[in-house]
């Protein structure tokens, strides 16, 4: 299954069925972030600074950003479109672990914090973000797998709130790359929410230069599970540690 990694929307917002492990139970309490709080005992004593201080460069790529007109332009409209910071419910000790909040969070790489719009029914999402110069498959071209996680959270972060218990988890991903996607770059990544049926929702969503050159659209299949996130890592750890026992076995009486 692709990244489930969608625990990044906001600050203040508020699920592939999966095989039933127990009776379902009350959904998870924090909207948006329930993935993060299902993470099975995150690392207590991180072995790197957990928030870095802002780079020169990511100091100089933050004003960039808010003068793009395109975030000015949603920043100005509130009747339609609420502002999030994304990652804000990301917790300090979780971050190092987490893929585009931590990993690959910095210079060269996705350099600043997305500038992030919700539409007011929760049914669109969009994201101006910048791709760094170390994030590349082919010379100064950002690796397709880049793109597949961007479109793979714009997708989530649209149909979450939509679903209930307000999580779920990328059941499909479909994606056309369109035109190659040259490093160190501004990008726009917009989903919008096409149906909802019972615990499924369905997104579209494109990926653009802030020019408006299309770089890859994608659809995306989203299910809520039924049973809450934790009880599903617990049971999928559980299962981790018993087969490795069950090797370690094999292997001491081979």
């Amino acid at each position: 299954m692709p990244a489930t990694n969608a625990t990044i929307l906001a600050e203040s917002d508020s699920s592939i069925a999966l095989p039933s492990i127990a009776a379902p139970t009350a959904s998870i309490a924090a909207p948006i972030k329930t993935l993060v709080e299902a993470i099975n005992n995150p690392s207590p004593t991180p072995s790197r600074p957990v928030t870095p201080p802002a780079s020169e460069k990511e100091l100089l790529l933050q004003q960039e950003l808010e003068s793009l007109e395109i975030v000015i332009k949603h920043a100005e409209d509130p009747e339609n479109w609420t502002r999030r910071t994304a990652y804000s419910l990301v917790t300090d000790d979780y971050r190092i672990h987490h893929l585009t909040a931590g990993t690959l969070r910095g210079d060269g790489k996705l350099g600043v914090k997305p500038a992030l719009f919700q539409s007011k029914d929760q049914l669109q999402v969009l994201s101006v973000l910048h791709v760094g110069t170390d994030m590349c498959g082919h010379p100064n071209i950002t690796h397709g797998g880049l793109l597949a996680t961007l479109l793979d959270e714009i997708t989530a972060m649209t149909a979450i709130p939509n679903l209930p218990g307000k999580t779920g988890f990328t059941a499909n991903l479909n994606i056309n790359y369109r035109h190659p996607c040259i490093a160190d770059q501004f990008l726009v990544a917009h989903s919008e929410v096409t149906s909802v049926e019972g615990r499924k929702a369905f997104v579209k969503a494109t990926l653009k230069t802030v020019s408006g050159t299309l770089l890859a659209d994608a659809t995306a299949l989203f299910v809520a599970p039924r049973v809450p996130v934790s009880q599903i890592t617990e049971q999928l750890t559980q299962d981790k540690n018993a087969a490795a026992a069950s090797n370690g076995t094999a292997v001491a009486q081979a």
